[in-house]
């Protein structure tokens, strides 16, 4: 990571860390808000790195969030960074928001998608925000924690 980069992260991000990359496949994990994630992943495309993956995590029941997991990496050298975001809400919450990444990094238009239809997380000004992969009528998010486990389903038989 070139110095005008850490300089510049330095602003946008509350925490940073080197990371052992033959361990965890991340040189550096970076952790921003809601209101310096655009401007982080405009960092990172700035100095030529690329969009490289989105994926959410629910720790509602822990730590009270859903997070946000950016991955971006410059290919020519292979520096692999990523940007946890965190969207705080209890287990209780409804709904969370964050900005589209998707109007700087086309790539993330798709990831975005699949982040709300499988956790509810909403993308503001998203250019097409609809399920990608459930009905456009599903009224719940799969991959939340609390959806529900096989054993606590009603047997249609009964």
């Amino acid at each position: 990571m070139s110095e005008s980069l850490a300089s510049t992260l330095a602003e946008y991000t509350t925490a940073s860390e080197q990371m052992d990359y033959a361990k965890t496949g991340i040189h550096a994990r970076h952790t921003a808000t809601l209101e310096h994630v655009l401007s982080v992943g405009k960092t990172f495309l700035d100095e030529g790195y690329i969009f490289e993956m989105l994926t959410c995590q629910d720790l509602r029941e822990k730590e009270e969030v859903m997070r946000l997991c950016y991955t971006f990496n410059a290919l020519d050298s292979v520096d692999r960074h990523l940007v946890h975001v965190d969207i705080a809400g209890g287990l209780d919450a409804e709904t969370f928001e964050a900005p589209t990444m998707s109007k700087l990094a086309g790539g993330a238009n798709w990831q975005e998608r699949e982040v709300f239809d499988m956790y509810g997380v909403t993308f503001t000004d998203h250019p097409e925000l609809e399920r990608l992969l459930l009905p456009e009528d599903a009224d719940f998010f799969p991959l939340r924690k609390d959806f529900g486990r096989i054993e606590d389903a009603e047997d249609a038989d009964e």
